[in-house]
């Protein structure tokens, strides 16, 4: 099973318009912005991303970790975390990525996945955000 195929391939016919780029396969859905990340040491895992949702500053990081750690507990199979990455002036910015990761068995049904990845994937997204801004309204 070639997961990286399959997923190229379900979402040219779903019409998603995806390209492929060195970690995998990166499309647009609704406005927003999926990474699927090819494993190839593991092909029955599945990880599909919304990258940079929220930028991480010094003055916001105690806050947002916090907030990252509610809504870990709380949501089913999403995950929220940091990743540092370099513009192109080679300076290093920080952001909330989320995260949707399944191990997926040996013929996986992609039109069942996908769409709820992608539903628990913005959840998570409006979750967080819903949660900074109860925040900041105290």
């Amino acid at each position: 099973m070639d997961l990286n195929k399959l997923m190229m391939n379900y979402l040219a016919e779903e019409g998603f318009r995806p390209h492929e780029t060195p970690f995998g396969i990166a499309f647009k859905n609704e406005g927003f912005n999926f990474l699927y990340f090819k494993d190839e040491e593991d092909e029955q895992y599945f990880r599909l991303m919304m990258p940079a949702i929220f930028e991480v500053t010094e003055d916001n990081e105690d806050t947002i970790l916090q907030v990252m750690n509610e809504v870990n507990s709380t949501i089913k199979v999403v995950k929220l975390y940091t990743m540092d990455l370099e513009d192109e002036d080679g300076k290093t910015e920080k952001s909330v990525w989320v995260a949707f990761e399944i191990l997926a068995d040996t013929t996986p049904e992609l039109g069942d996945i996908v769409p709820r990845a992608i539903n628990l994937l913005q959840g998570g997204r409006i979750t967080f955000l819903s949660k900074l801004q109860e925040i900041a309204d105290k």
